[in-house]
């Protein structure tokens, strides 16, 4: 089979990456029009797509036939995900899921394509996993000191847009009503305000005090960046659209000269230091902005850094058009 009679099946039509991963898909000449396939669940009405100018149509999950020839990603979860998996994996296509839905399955890899995508070759399944927004980025700033750290506290800022496409739109429309004198109806996916607000949590707390996305983010971190790490973690949500920032204490196993950490930030993979890094200057970027470095207070092995980066284009449509392309072209 011949790359170009591979084709790109896509679940998550109108889901908050969708538009950044089709722009990443013709900016990198990943797959034609004819390549490129679009599938919703069977109650839902979509309208046809733009790709490369060429109108997509949008076809329903039970009217879709797979074959082993296609790579299924998913951009949007539940049944209708669940579905498109099992249907996928019985005709030999791979799947990669960016919606989570595998997570906590041990059988299913977790990819990061700047990080271990050599791990592809050695898959139990024809099924892999992209990590989170918030877990590539914060991996990728940690990995250059892998090596040496001991344990890291994350404390992950992340934007609405985190929450889905229609916490945005939400967030957008209680916006509008503040300024216009009027008040805003509560977020139905938090129950909170999104607009001019900062969460402390945009979830249910469970038992232990965490959310169920900070126990996530800290499995997905270990499982890349290694077991004998400890993490803890808190996300909270910030009133911005995209763009997420993190500020990270960690500990080193012994203590290191600042002027060592900083060049080993300077030399990571896609990692661009700056004094000050926010969120709006990361938007648009293809890096992961690091920056404020400097010794923690807790004691001598202890730094502190933050990292920023664009949550949808960067670390969720380009990792996967990344792990895409090696699918469709080696495997």
């Amino acid at each position: 089979m011949t790359e170009s009679n591979r084709e790109l099946v896509i679940l998550g039509v109108g889901s908050a990456p969708f538009d950044a991963l089709l722009e990443i898909l013709e900016e990198r000449n990943t797959v034609t029009p004819a390549q490129l396939k679009l599938v919703v669940g069977d109650e839902v009405e979509a309208d046809p797509q733009v790709f490369a100018n060429r109108s997509i149509a949008v076809t329903p999950l039970d009217e879709f036939t797979f074959s082993a020839d296609q790579v299924l990603l998913l951009l949007s979860g539940g049944d209708t995900a669940s579905a498109a998996v099992t249907k996928a994996e019985e005709a030999g296509a791979w799947v990669v899921d960016a919606a989570g839905i595998s997570r906590g399955d041990d059988s299913v890899a977790l990819i990061h394509p700047l990080l271990n995508a050599a791990a592809l070759q050695t898959v139990e399944r024809r099924v892999v996993a992209v990590p989170g927004a918030g877990a590539a980025m914060i991996a990728e700033a940690l990995y250059p000191l892998k090596s040496q750290l001991k344990s890291v506290d994350v404390v992950l800022n992340q934007p609405v847009s985190a929450l889905g496409k229609a916490s945005v739109d939400a967030a957008a429309a209680q916006t509008a009503r503040l300024f216009n004198g009027q008040e805003p109806e509560a977020d139905e996916v938090t129950g909170q305000r999104l607009a001019f607000n900062h969460l402390s949590s945009a979830e249910a707390l469970l038992e232990s005090g965490h959310s169920v996305s900070e126990l996530a983010l800290v499995l997905e971190l270990r499982r890349l960046l290694g077991e004998s790490i400890a993490f803890d973690a808190t996300i909270n949500t910030a009133s911005v659209f995209h763009g997420q920032l993190a500020n990270l204490s960690a500990q080193l196993e012994n203590p290191v000269e600042l002027s060592k950490v900083r060049g080993l930030l300077t030399n990571g993979a896609r990692l661009e230091m700056r004094e000050r890094p926010s969120a709006q200057d990361a938007v648009g970027s293809e890096n992961t902005l690091v920056g404020r470095l400097r010794s923690g207070l807790l004691g001598p092995a202890w730094v502190n850094f933050c990292a920023a980066s664009d949550n949808l284009r960067k670390d969720v449509a380009i990792n996967c058009v990344q792990i895409v392309h090696l699918l469709l072209k080696t495997h």
